[in-house]
């Protein structure tokens, strides 16, 4: 297939629906707590819990073991099939998981989805990488943000309104309707024009290059900021309905207030990133670093005080700042990174984002049984604060890699 501007944009909306589906299903479980308790035998607050933390876990795995494979996979069968594989396997299980009876068979199902899951990341990530070049990878990356909001507020919203069986049953449609979608015209990416002369690499997650990457302060420091992230955003996501009940002591204006508030993450995504590329565009790259900052500090703050008193529009705008960073932080990683190494740092960084995921859920877990809920929420936002002035790091080491890499990549293609 010859590449096109049309081609590529197929493809991306295809990648973006897929990924769509991946947090849809994920919004569905904190919408259907009660329901499932209800519904499937064997199943308690506690067993939901280990639900939440054995599907981090077992992701978490799976993007290692894939991080590792992924790229010699591709090399071998080409990313658009190991994508298409991975994805076909994780809309089955989701399938597969609609008919569950009891606790144990949709333990075991939500395991299996979220194996299936872990490749996206690596090869997912890696292939918006190499269908754009750098000056057009903040926006795509927020786009992929976006997608991922949309996606999760929307599994809350509409697994709330329809139960958790049908909602299960939309996701697979979707899936199978964009999973068809990609497999007809679906582009096999290849390494953008600027990196074209760079070819033969080995892309395994290794320690060697696990040691590479973190020697880089930009993707290092970005790395502490996404673990803090994780411990905050993790924990909402999956007991911030359950807390807002508390609160406002309506679980249906709970998943109003949260379905709306999350929206704010929409805009901030594509917003974020865009201003990200026009500074890039405009010889300003490293103000991907303020925006991103800037954005968490401020949308932090607004959180927190929306979790101690829960209006509107605090939360709204503090989802609406706080994705400022995510389109740039991913194109920060292509940034500093070897074209072989960014499969692994997307890896890596989901990696990351689930290990922070379990320390909050676990956090929580422990409080939980404490009556200790308020102080638990309000203390992972606390962490995630603290973590996010660890973006002052890329601020003194990003100009010095961004431009070291752009020059090995100019040696390497005159060498080929």
């Amino acid at each position: 297939m010859v590449i096109t501007n049309q081609n590529k944009g197929k493809s991306f909306l295809l990648i973006l629906g897929l990924y769509f589906t991946v947090y849809f299903y994920i919004g569905i479980l904190p919408a259907n707590i009660d329901n499932l308790i209800t519904d499937l035998s064997g199943t308690t607050q506690s067993g939901i819990g280990l639900v939440i933390v054995l599907r981090l876990v077992s992701g978490t795995i799976s993007l290692l073991v894939f991080g590792y494979f992924s790229e010699s996979l591709s090399d071998r069968f080409g990313k658009k099939r190991v994508f298409l594989l991975t994805n076909a396997f994780s809309i089955a299980f989701n399938g597969l998981i609609i008919f569950s009876m009891n606790y144990s068979y949709f333990l075991i199902l939500s395991i299996a989805t979220s194996i299936a899951n872990g490749a996206f990341l690596p090869v997912g990530f890696s292939m918006v990488s190499e269908l754009y070049t750098a000056k057009e990878r903040g926006k795509k990356f927020g786009m992929l943000q976006f997608s991922l909001v949309l996606g999760n507020g929307l599994g809350v919203a509409l697994g709330g309104l329809v139960g958790w069986r049908f909602g299960f049953i939309i996701n697979f449609i979707m899936g199978i309707l964009c999973l068809g979608g990609y497999f007809m015209y679906g582009y096999e990416p290849q390494q953008t024009d600027s990196e074209s002369g760079v070819r033969d690499y080995d892309y395994k997650i290794t320690i060697s290059n696990v040691l590479r990457l973190l020697k880089t302060k930009t993707v290092a420091g970005i790395f502490i900021s996404v673990f803090c992230y994780g411990i905050a955003i993790s924990t909402l996501a999956n007991w911030g309905i359950f807390y807002l009940t508390s609160q406002l002591g309506s679980e249906t204006e709970a998943i109003l207030l949260y379905s709306i508030t999350g929206l704010g993450a929409l805009p901030g995504a594509i917003i974020g990133g865009e201003l990200g590329d026009i500074y890039f565009h405009s010889g300003k790259p490293r103000a991907r670093i303020y925006i991103s900052l800037g954005g968490l500090i401020l949308g932090i703050c607004l959180l927190l005080s929306f979790y101690l008193q829960p209006l509107l529009l605090l939360g709204f705008f503090g989802y609406f700042f706080i994705s400022f960073a995510n389109g740039n932080q991913f194109a920060l990683y292509s940034d500093v990174s070897a074209p072989e190494l960014r499969g692994t740092v997307n890896a890596l960084s989901g990696i990351m984002l689930n290990i922070g995921g379990i320390t909050g859920n676990m956090l929580v877990s422990t409080l939980i049984r404490s009556n200790l809920l308020h102080l638990s929420i309000i203390l992972v936002l606390v962490i995630w604060l603290l973590g996010s002035f660890s973006w002052i790091i890329p601020y003194f080491f990003y100009n010095q890699e961004s431009e070291s890499q752009r020059a090995i990549l100019v040696i390497s293609e005159k060498l080929v």
